[in-house]
């Protein structure tokens, strides 16, 4: 198993098996996302290597902020029915923040999926023993941003 990461600072990361998966995932959910999101894919090879190149399918992209004791999740699955979702926290009020969803647009992620960090984690783990969506939290649609 490959973790490749896209970096909130724009430094890719690359682990190899379970055990650097999981020391890149929680350095990941310590780093406070300010300006950008990081970007995940499983799989058997490295991703991005090249312009051309492989491509990921069960891809997830993250937004923390330790300050906050929050994360949002974003799955996308090009296989799926539902190809395209994001993490949802039902509590009321909902958390008062804006987690960056793209740095490139500017746009944030609805506060519906700010999830505390613990779940966002459970989750990660989940996701990168199975590579499917984790079932372990609740997810919401997808809206255009």
């Amino acid at each position: 198993m490959i973790l490749t990461a896209s970096l909130t600072n724009g430094i890719a990361r690359v682990a190899h098996g379970p055990e650097e998966a999981l020391q890149l995932i929680d350095f990941i959910l310590k780093t406070e996302h300010t300006e950008w999101e990081t970007t995940l894919a499983i799989g058997e090879v490295e991703y991005h290597t090249t312009s051309q190149g492989p491509f990921p399918n069960h891809q997830l992209r993250i937004s923390v902020s330790p300050r906050a004791g929050l994360a949002a999740l974003n799955y996308m699955d090009n296989d799926a029915e539902e190809s395209i979702m994001n993490s949802f926290n039902p509590a009321h009020p909902l958390p008062d923040i804006d987690l960056i969803f793209s740095g490139s647009t500017g746009s944030v992620f609805p506060r519906t999926a700010a999830i505390p960090i613990e779940d966002a984690r459970e989750a990660l783990l989940e996701w990168i023993e199975t590579w499917r969506r984790p079932t372990c939290i609740p997810w919401q649609p997808y809206d255009s941003y």
